[in-house]
């Protein structure tokens, strides 16, 4: 769940600040979905219009950008899963849309305002009931509100233990499927997406992890894997579940004091702490990928806190939401660890034999197409090998580690891949691929966000010697 910080919900006004229902029916939603679609195919055909009379490209542009921003503005007026299918496009699917479509729908944000306790209380009574219920003190405030569900603190009375109380929307799971259907139609109908089966089988996959989210007990059995797995590893915090008092749509778990990525607090550690914590991300998704073969692929940095520790040098990365969490199949992961091995070691024929057996690559392709595509690769892998001369010089510090937020490593990369022009030959690539490469890039991006300083090449050591095992 993308969290919305409590003072936003303290911001809102007395109007908007709960709600006692969502429009869940199915009716009214694809009435609602059917009114957007007439207003915004009255505004792309006066764009098409002026733009025949006008004849200014950027001006067409800039006006048919203007039409997708309110496209977009309308749609997260929707809320529920609507909302989320939008976020979910733009964060797995976003370089698969015309780059204004995509940016757009990066500014979806769940702006939801929060249920009235009184029907988030319904929902924990009919998951709970009465009895269970009232072995909690529950804040009727919420300390979070997103699109499919929103966050409460909690008292075990018993114990006094402080928890967290993930509560979904009544109604939210049942208009997935729905709302799906209708916003995709909708999109392909406002041309705003290419309608292809690849683009179809694609997008239907958002569709079975949206399904995903919405039930918390696989989102338990993978938060209570994470923390089994991590128990003995001082890097890393991850809630406690309450089997007691979860359900497919209600999770609780230990509530884990900690500070945004983002604060001024994190900013403010000394660098030896952050380089830690930058560490310790690419540690996880390292393991994620060799040794679990299951990732949490939202890359969001609201999934990650820090624990800082007072006394000394001691912080922790508390990993939050493990709704995304998805298995990789062995044969594609054991691919693509040895596509990013081949990458960091330089071995171009062996990342080429592994992106054609994966498909997206073609042997028949142009050798040019062919070298530009594992350049790129070669190129991503940057951070994870032992620095020398073909390292930008912006990207050492003065004393030679690797300068993750000074690198420009993502714009040279994407420059790169524009100046390749492989984008004909690209094939759609398996699913696992697109959701472990931005995941990655997430990850790259948080420890630049962290100002981290480090080389890698000794992080990928351990998992390069257990794949040769």
């Amino acid at each position: 769940m993308v969290v919305i910080e409590k003072g936003v919900l303290e911001g809102m006004s007395e109007k908007d600040k709960s709600l006692d229902r969502l429009k869940t029916g199915p009716f009214s939603r694809r009435f609602e979905l059917s009114k957007l679609g007439v207003r915004y195919g009255a505004r792309a055909v006066r764009q098409s219009i002026w733009q025949r009379i006008g004849g200014d490209n950027a001006a067409a542009l800039a006006k048919r950008t203007e039409n997708i921003d309110f496209f977009v503005e309308e749609l997260g007026r929707l809320k529920g899963s609507v909302v989320k299918i939008g976020q979910m496009m733009a964060t797995y699917g976003d370089y698969m849309m015309p780059p204004e479509v995509a940016e757009a729908l990066h500014k979806l944000e769940d702006n939801t305002p929060p249920m009235s306790w009184r029907a988030i209380r319904k929902v924990i009574v009919e998951e709970l009931g009465e009895e269970t219920l009232a072995l909690l003190d529950i804040d009727s405030e919420p300390l979070a509100a997103a699109s499919l569900g929103q966050v409460h603190r909690a008292v075990l009375r018993e114990t006094g233990e402080l928890l967290c109380i993930k509560v979904q929307y009544p109604g939210v799971e049942d208009t997935i499927d729905a709302d799906f259907s209708a916003v995709m139609q909708l999109m392909r109908v406002s041309r705003l997406i290419p309608s292809t089966r690849n683009l179809d089988d694609w997008f239907g996959d958002i569709r079975l992890l949206l399904h995903k989210e919405v039930d918390y007990e696989q989102e338990r059995c993978d938060l209570d894997f994470v923390r089994h797995s991590l128990c003995e590893d001082p890097r890393f915090v991850v809630p406690k579940s309450y089997p007691l008092f979860c359900t497919r749509r209600v999770l609780t778990m230990s509530f884990e004091q900690a500070a945004s990525v983002n604060s001024a607090e994190v900013a403010a550690l000394a660098q030896p702490r952050r380089d830690r914590l930058g560490r310790a991300v690419l540690d996880m998704f390292l393991t994620e990928l060799f040794e679990w073969r299951r990732m949490q692929t939202d890359p969001n940095f609201g999934n990650y806190r820090v624990r800082i520790d007072e006394n000394g040098s001691d912080d922790k990365l508390v990993l939050l939401d493990f709704g995304a969490m998805r298995l990789l199949p062995e044969g594609f992961a054991s691919e693509f660890c040895d596509m990013l091995l081949a990458a960091c070691a330089r071995d171009k024929p062996l990342f080429l034999s592994r992106a054609i057996s994966l498909g997206f690559m073609k042997s028949h392709f142009p050798q040019s197409v062919l070298d530009n595509f594992v350049d790129i690769g070669v190129d991503i892998a940057e951070p994870l090998r032992k620095i020398d001369s073909s390292v930008p010089a912006r990207a050492i510090t003065e004393g030679g580690q690797y300068w993750w937020r000074n690198s420009g490593l993502p714009q040279r990369i994407a420059k790169r891949a524009v100046t390749a022009s492989i984008s004909k030959y690209f094939a759609l690539p398996p699913k696992d691929f697109l959701y472990v490469m931005r995941k990655l890039m997430g990850v790259y991006a948080l420890i630049a966000l962290l100002d981290a300083k480090f080389a890698a090449d000794d992080t990928l050591e351990k998992y390069v010697a257990k794949d040769k095992t």
